[in-house]
């Protein structure tokens, strides 16, 4: 992971590979066949934590508050994952043409998430609970646009520049005209 990381796909060797795992490279063969299929082993153990297993916790939940915690965990994620977060917005760097298989994953995963925000947004504004009367998908894609500058922030600058329960209160408010939050209300105490 470090190497396809710091050198982009195409830079990384097996040899390097091998020697940077300690093995010969006759045995990084023996597991995988070829370069690719080493690169989305790697890929496939880093989104591992992508797929949110959402299903059984929404069921409780109205669409308000699914709606609150999806943006949670997606918040949550960014702080604790922000190292395979790198790895992904460095090989998007590094790569002149990224891979097929990074970018299929990424996207599928982009648009699950995006899926999800847009049909817990429309049903939420059927049933009168969303205050933002813009189109669902107009509604989902500012919504993503906001919390990828967040992620893109908390990449830069670490906790001391993203204000994580500040943004959920700002969301809170155009999404449902919630009124600000004091510190100890209703902000999850994982942010």
């Amino acid at each position: 992971m470090r190497l396809f990381a710091m050198r982009g796909f195409h830079e990384t060797s097996m040899s390097e590979v091998a020697r940077a795992a300690s093995v010969s490279k006759a045995l990084i063969f023996w597991h995988f066949k070829t370069k690719e299929e080493l690169f989305m082993a790697v890929l496939n153990r880093l989104l591992e934590p992508y797929f949110i297993d959402f299903a059984e916790e929404a069921g409780a939940l109205d669409e308000k508050s699914q709606l609150l915690r999806l943006i949670e965990l997606y918040l949550v994620f960014v702080r604790d994952n922000a190292s395979s977060i790198r790895f992904f917005v460095a090989q998007l760097l590094h790569d002149e043409k990224p891979s097929d298989g990074l970018t299929n994953q990424v996207l599928q995963l982009y648009d699950g998430y995006r899926t999800l925000l847009v049909d817990l947004i429309g049903r939420a504004q059927e049933k009168q609970l969303c205050k933002c009367d813009f189109p669902p998908q107009a509604a989902a894609s500012f919504l993503l646009a906001m919390l990828n500058g967040l992620l893109m922030g908390f990449l830069f600058t670490g906790d001391k520049g993203v204000d994580l329960k500040g943004a959920i209160a700002m969301l809170r408010n155009w999404l449902f005209g919630d009124a600000p939050q004091r510190e100890s209300d209703d902000i999850p105490p994982s942010l």
